[in-house]
Parts: structure tokens; C-alpha cells; sequence
């Protein structure tokens, strides 16, 4: 049972890793220094004020930076201003000493030992020296003594400044040497410099190229007309954009010259990425099949015999390469060059348990890979891509996953998250997730507790209550939790209607308990936002239950319900709050998902009066679901656009083969027009299979079997990038046909001509088409 009592700032310093197992102390151990109080001094805040900050006389832009920080936090914090001076104008009396002063390097401390991010406290008489190694460890050590001091920094707008008679400063030594050497997230708030130094991340800046690289090294617009035996062999055609043929030595010649340059544009760059696209479409050429071969029948074979030859040509570069998707399996009967860096991706494994558990083939390939090379960055997926606010209950799992890494000799992570601003319980997990990295020993349920007792007050209980609630329920169902899956994956599990309101019930409870705080009610309302957004997504996927978006009346007509059109409303509205950017990775805008649903409800009234309204289709093409499903398309349920990569159930889709079937209007009727929206792809479209109808025809008839007043509605726009380089991708596409006056028919027959296949231009060339469409209204 959690116990909801303040924690003490020496148990702070236990959970956050500045007093910690994994680091290397000295001379005293931690255990003594946490357990002889006295150690520390008790400085009031009157004696702070006489406190000099000190500086080295020719202090670099770190050691000032770092001086001023602590100058300034603890100037908010006592109401006084401490003085900070250089060296050589030190009087005497009690100061910080920061960096390699004079009076450091006379007391012997070991600046080498320090590396690169680690920082030292080290008390001589009545002053206290903070050092650093040769990266940010000053600045590091001095956020550190805030964090001692009792300041937090939970996300880049929420400082906490203590409101305390006196601070506690340090009178063992101790050195604090993080076990993980590169430290990265992408939380849109770890972008803020602060944020990244309080957190103690590490910086992009030591990148020249980041992942993805082959197209950037051998641009397809430059060589896929003139040297199309560059790229990738599939089905016996060449796919520029795609992957490179990795056996053919004129791409390594054309790499490395491109790689040159760029390098000389940024020389003080360390990391140079050569790897894959972001797509499964390697080189199945007979010299790359051979290559896989040698190295243990893997495609991972010929990427690591390439790079190798790369790293060789520039022994003072740390050359990446990726074991991702296809190429995670590691190779046999290779080693990886000493500058090489494996960056080791986990995209397929399973969240609701550590990794080790969820995906055991990733477990070995990691150990293999370790035995290939001694510099391996784990790629950690820690959120829900496809649904960015939505529950995602993995919170559990972040510190054993970091410790698995650790504890196998990873000494880089990038944790990947939401690079867009928002998201589930974003600060919380970008706090999490950066001080686990630190030390992956630290006590992650008093960090949590921590976070949401310091940001979001009286109400942290209550939320807290939530997040075990939710974890709970998890672990008890079962579910396997997907990166890219949906709340309606969950609808039965954490997400279901009894869990539903007892979350509910629990935000409630929270924002009441902070009902008069204007900044703690705007939090915890924001903390609610995963909750109102499952709810949308569950309710548009049933009808007529208790949570369904949609009921019918007394006379069997359709209808939106007015809490979930508000509902709607509501959940858009706390995202524009938030100044949430994507609700899905990389598309749908707040405004984006307002709008797809007001198409749904507009298009549900408009289609209450029309003649197709509950009539009977006879399919001739099966669509997904077979012949059942074709009922949809009169049902008067229409599907909503936001959610391209898995459209919603009232999509009716046909994979693979033309749409055609019947509409029965029961009796010969005066028809005006026919309409069908189709939905259209609008991110990544290199990826997805989902495209509009070249064109769509509609014909009608009398008795049902001889059809005219044929129709061709076209699509207006040409799908291929390559000769409509400017094309606008709407995501719904109307194939209205107006047929004037005088037509009178029963049936209707419609034909959606599907491209069948993927084109040769299509980065996923020869996998099936897929076109949805959700309502047929005939007026």
C-alpha cells in the first residue's frame, strides 16, 4: 500500500540516483553518509547569504553557465543575492567552488575520474567544491545539489523553488559516475535546454547523421534514373527509394564520397549514421542473397559487411548502422568494426512486461549482438504511436527494461516517445524515463510519487491511484499491449466499462481536491485527457450500449448521441489547452480529429433522408468481413478520418479486388444523385496500401437486370508522387454523380476500380490495394 507521507530529501537523493547503488563514492560510502545525519551542515537562510559562489579565474562557458544556475536558484530561493566571484577575488569564508579551481586542484581531486558526465562534492572546511568531467558534470553536479536542496524541475514550465528555513549541504565526498553514457528521450520538453541539462540528458549535437541515412547518402532523384542497379532488387525490379544493394562496391565508392562531404561540413561531429530506410525492402540481388548467406542467412549479413567497410574508411568516426525490423536478427561469422555502434531497435516486443518476459527472441538477439560488438544503443519504444493520448499502462515497465539493458553491457539508450508536444502523461514519463536513465537503480515508484505529489498537489493520490488501478488491470486480463494499438484493443480489458468508471470516479476525485487552484485543476484536467479520448474511440466502435457514441430511435433511425458530440468538443478543447500538436504520430492535428468527427455527425443527419437509408445491399466482391459487412454501407454509421493507419469498423474496406455490388431501394423511386466517400491516406504514404478508386461508376435499373444511366466519377487527383510532386492528399474523397431529372430506378449498381496492386512507383510495389468507403446515399 502506498503510503501518500512527504519524502524526505535524503530519500529523494536514495530514489533519484544522486545517492545510489551503480555509482562509484568516494572516500565514504553512501550507506554511511545516508545513515550519520550530523554529516550534513544545516545552513539557514541567512548564512546562505554569505555564501560566495567562486569561479576558476579563467572559468570556461560551462563553469560560468553552472556557476550562474546556482547563483540564480538560490538567490530565488533565500531572497538574498549571493555574490559570485572569480578565484583570484576570493576573500575568504564559506563558498561553492565550482570546476577546476585553484582550491579543487590543491585538494586533490581527481578531475579525470570524473569522465565525461560525472560530477563530484567534496567538502574542505566550511566550503563545498563541485566538479565535473569533460562533458556537462559541473552543470550536472550543480542541478544535483538543487535537487538535494529541494528544488525540482517537473516539465520545462514547473519549476519547484522550496520555500525552506535552511538547506542541508554536503559533508561527505562523494563522486556520482552514471553507468549509462549516452542518455536520450524525445519528449518535445526535453528539447528545452534547461530541461536537458536538470535531466541530465545528452545532446544530439555529437550527430552528424541520425537513422534512415541511405537515401541521404545516395540520393534516388540523383541515381535512380542513370544507375538504378544502386537500390534494392524485389520481384525483379529495382526500387529506388527503397534500401541500396549493398553488394555492389559502386554504392559504397558513391556513399562514402557523399558521407565525406558531409563530415567536412561538420567535423566535430562523433556519430555518422549509415543505415536502412524506414521500410522491409532490402536488396534480394544473387550477390546480396550470397552475402546473407555467408553471414548466417540474414539480411543483417550484407548491412554489417557494408558498414564495416565504411567504418574502416574513417577510423576516427563511430559509424551506425541499424538492427531494425528485418535486420534486428543479428549475423553470424562477422564481428563489427571497433567504431562501429549497433543500434539495436525492439519495435515488435510487447509492453505490458518487461521486455526480457514479453519478447524473449529479442532477449537473445541483444546478448548476440553483444558478442558482435562492444557499442550497442538500444532504440526502447515506450509509448502508443498510433494513438498518442491515449492509456498506455507501461509505466511499470521502464526501469526494469533499462535495467535489462544495463545489466547486458548497453551503455547508450534513446527512449523513443512523442517528439510532439503532449501526450499521455508526458511529463511524467519524460521525468521518469530521464532519471532511470541516470540510475537505472533508483526507486521508480517513489519518483512517480514524487512527480505527481510535487505537480499536480493534493490531486497526485488521486492520479496515482489511477495509473496503479489501470496497471493492475492490465497485468490481471492478460492483454499483450501493442505500440500500435488502439484503446478499442483494450475495450475488454484495462479499458473496459466497469475500469472505465472507476478511473472516471478517481479524476473526479482529483480535480475536486483541487477545486480552488486554478494551475492543479487545468493539470489534472489535462491528466484526464486519455481517459475522455478511450472513451471517444470505444464508443464510435459500438452502438446502441450503454458507452456507444451511436443508439437508435424508437423507428430504427441512427443518431449521434449529444454527451459524445460534446464529449468530442470537450476532449479537443483540453488539447488545444495542452498545445497538443499530433494526437497520432506524425498527423491529426486537435483540429484534425474535431473535424473528422463533425464529418461523421453532419453526414449522419444528411443521410437519415436519403432513399438508401437501411436498404439492402447485395454484394458482388466480398469486402473484409465478408458479405454481412456490405450492410454497412446503408446503415447510416459513417467512419471517421483520423485513424487512417486502422480505420474504424464503419469503414467498410476491400483488400485487393474491385468494390461492386446492388443497392435495392425496395421500389422504383425518382432519383436526383448518388454519393460514396472513399478514405484516403494522409501520412506516410509511402507505407500505406490505402488509396482512393481510380474511379467510380454507378448505373441504374429498373427490374435489376438491365442497368443504364451509367455514370464514371474519376478520382481528380494523380496518386503517383513522382509526376504529381504537388499533390494534396484530402482525407476523404467524394464520388458524387448527379443524374439530372427524369431517372427513375430500384437498383443501383456501384463499381469502385481498385488499382488491385500496388504500382511499380509504390514503395510497397505488388502488395494488395486497400480502398474503404462507409455509406452509399442516394437522393
Amino acid at each position: 500500500m502506498r503510503s501518500y507521507k512527504s519524502i524526505t530529501r535524503i530519500d529523494f537523493l536514495k530514489h533519484s540516483g544522486l545517492i545510489a547503488a551503480g555509482f562509484t563514492f568516494l572516500p565514504h560510502s553512501v550507506l554511511a553518509a545516508v545513515q550519520k545525519s550530523q554529516q550534513s551542515d544545516e545552513v539557514s537562510m541567512s548564512k546562505l547569504a554569505g555564501y560566495l559562489i567562486v569561479v576558476p579565474d579563467h572559468a570556461n562557458q560551462l563553469e560560468q553557465h553552472a556557476a550562474e544556475k546556482l547563483q540564480h536558484y538560490l538567490t530565488e530561493m533565500s531572497h538574498e543575492n549571493l555574490v559570485l566571484r572569480k578565484e583570484g577575488d576570493y576573500p575568504s569564508g564559506p563558498a561553492f567552488f565550482i570546476g577546476q579551481t585553484r582550491y579543487a586542484k590543491a585538494r586533490g581531486i581527481d578531475f579525470k575520474q570524473l569522465q565525461v558526465d560525472g560530477f563530484a562534492y567534496h567538502p574542505a572546511e566550511n566550503n563545498l567544491i563541485i566538479a565535473g568531467g569533460t562533458g556537462k558534470g559541473v552543470l550536472y553536479g550543480i542541478y544535483g545539489l538543487l535537487e538535494l536542496f529541494g528544488f525540482r524541475m517537473y516539465t520545462s514550465a514547473a519549476i519547484h523553488i522550496p520555500d525552506a528555513a535552511s538547506i542541508s549541504i554536503p559533508r561527505n565526498a562523494l563522486v556520482v559516475i552514471p553507468e549509462v553514457e549516452y542518455r536520450t528521450t524525445s519528449y518535445r520538453d526535453t528539447h528545452a535546454p534547461e530541461y536537458t541539462d536538470w535531466q541530465r540528458l545528452s545532446s544530439r549535437n555529437d550527430w552528424g547523421l541520425f537513422v534512415h541515412t541511405f537515401n541521404e547518402l545516395v540520393p534516388p532523384d540523383q541515381y535512380s534514373k542513370t544507375h538504378p542497379e544502386y537500390f534494392s532488387l524485389v520481384d525483379g525490379n529495382r526500387l529506388p527509394g527503397t534500401q541500396l544493394c549493398l553488394s555492389n562496391r559502386e554504392v559504397l565508392t558513391v556513399l562514402m564520397a557523399n558521407l565525406k562531404e558531409k563530415m567536412a561540413a561538420k567535423p566535430s561531429a562523433t556519430y555518422w549514421s549509415v543505415s536502412q530506410n524506414d521500410n522491409d525492402q532490402y536488396c534480394r540481388c544473387g550477390p546480396c542473397t550470397e552475402l546473407n548467406a555467408k553471414y548466417g542467412d540474414v539480411p543483417s549479413g550484407s548491412i554489417l559487411y557494408f558498414v564495416n567497410d565504411v567504418a574502416k574508411a574513417f577510423p576516427d568516426k563511430t559509424i551506425s548502422t541499424l538492427a531494425y525490423w528485418y535486420s534486428r536478427t543479428p549475423p553470424q561469422n562477422i564481428q563489427a568494426e571497433p567504431n562501429v555502434n549497433i543500434m539495436l531497435c525492439n519495435i515488435e516486443s510487447r509492453r505490458q512486461g518487461p521486455v526480457y518476459e514479453t519478447d524473449p527472441a529479442f532477449s537473445r538477439d541483444l546478448i548476440t549482438w553483444g558478442k558482435l560488438s562492444g557499442n550497442i544503443l538500444i532504440w526502447d519504444y515506450n509509448i502508443q504511436f498510433a494513438n498518442l493520448v491515449s492509456p498506455f499502462p507501461n509505466l511499470h515497465t521502464i526501469k526494469p527494461n533499462i535495467k535489462f539493458y544495463t545489466d547486458h553491457h548497453v551503455n547508450s539508450l534513446f527512449m523513443q516517445t512523442n517528439s510532439q508536444a503532449g501526450g499521455e502523461m508526458a511529463g511524467l514519463r519524460a521525468y521518469l524515463i530521464s532519471k532511470l536513465m541516470w540510475d537505472p537503480d533508483a526507486d521508480d515508484s517513489a519518483l512517480m510519487d514524487d512527480y505527481l505529489d510535487g505537480y499536480y498537489g493534493p490531486a497526485g493520490r488521486f492520479i496515482r491511484q489511477y495509473v496503479d488501478k489501470m496497471r493492475e488491470s492490465l497485468v490481471s486480463s492478460g492483454l499483450k499491449l501493442n505500440i500500435f494499438g488502439s484503446p478499442e484493443d483494450a475495450k475488454d480489458a484495462y479499458l473496459s466499462a466497469d475500469m472505465m468508471k472507476v478511473y472516471k470516479a478517481l479524476f473526479d476525485q482529483a480535480e475536486q481536491s483541487v477545486a480552488k487552484n486554478p494551475q492543479l485543476i487545468a493539470r489534472a484536467k489535462i491528466a484526464r485527457l486519455p481517459i475522455m479520448y478511450a472513451e471517444i474511440q470505444i464508443g464510435r466502435s459500438e452502438v446502441d450500449t450503454p458507452r456507444s457514441m451511436f443508439a437508435h430511435t424508437s423507428d430504427g433511425k441512427v443518431f449521434a448521441k449529444p454527451e459524445m458530440k460534446l464529449l468530442v468538443q470537450q476532449f479537443v478543447s483540453g488539447c488545444k489547452q495542452e498545445g497538443v500538436t499530433k494526437i497520432r504520430e506524425r498527423t491529426t492535428t486537435p483540429e484534425d480529429y474535431e473535424a473528422s468527427y463533425d464529418r461523421v455527425f453532419t453526414k449522419m443527419a444528411e443521410m437519415q433522408q436519403a432513399k438508401s437509408l437501411g436498404k439492402k445491399i447485395t454484394p458482388v466482391t466480398l469486402p473484409e468481413g465478408e458479405a454481412a459487412t456490405s450492410q454497412r454501407l446503408t446503415d447510416g454509421l459513417f467512419g471517421s478520418w483520423e485513424s487512417w493507419s486502422a480505420p474504424d469498423v464503419n469503414w467498410v474496406a476491400f483488400k485487393g479486388q474491385h468494390m461492386d455490388f446492388i443497392l435495392d431501394l425496395e421500389e422504383v423511386m425518382d432519383i436526383h444523385s448518388i454519393n460514396m466517400d472513399f478514405l484516403n491516406a494522409q501520412a506516410q504514404p509511402d507505407w500505406n496500401l490505402l488509396v482512393l478508386p481510380e474511379y467510380v461508376t454507378y448505373a441504374t435499373s429498373v427490374e435489376g437486370k438491365i442497368f443504364s444511366n451509367e455514370i464514371t466519377v474519376r478520382n481528380p487527383n494523380n496518386p503517383n508522387p513522382k509526376e504529381n510532386p504537388n499533390i494534396v492528399n484530402i482525407p476523404v474523397q467524394s464520388f458524387r454523380a448527379d443524374l439530372g431529372t427524369n431517372v427513375k430506378a430500384r437498383y443501383k449498381k456501384a463499381h469502385g476500380e481498385s488499382m488491385l496492386r500496388m504500382p511499380s512507383w509504390h514503395i510497397r510495389a505488388g502488395n494488395p490495394a486497400w480502398i474503404c468507403t462507409d455509406q452509399i446515399m442516394v437522393d
